[in-house]
């Protein structure tokens, strides 16, 4: 089941089996490249992204992007700062 991809083309999903009710693994796939299983939390994968350079395809940490959080406009902050 997709649940999430990137700018860069990887995509995430959860792999559901029927004979391993609430295990869901997670799948991912960087655009030109083979399926990779992580038996981990959907919340550590997301850490693991984020925070670990060495975790490879998918970890950005490598590149030192920094982090921003910008609200989105329309809304009651209208793209005010939090």
């Amino acid at each position: 089941m997709p649940w999430g991809s990137t700018e860069w083309a990887d995509r995430y999903f959860w792999l559901i089996d029927a004979e391993r009710p609430g295990d869901y693994p997670v799948l991912a796939r960087p655009e030109d490249g083979e399926w990779c299983r992580y038996n981990m939390s959907t919340s550590e994968f997301l850490y693991r992204v984020l925070a670990d350079a060495d975790f490879q395809p998918f970890g950005i940490a490598q590149y030192d992007l920094g982090t921003t959080f910008e609200p989105g406009s329309g809304g009651p902050l209208d793209g005010q700062p939090l």
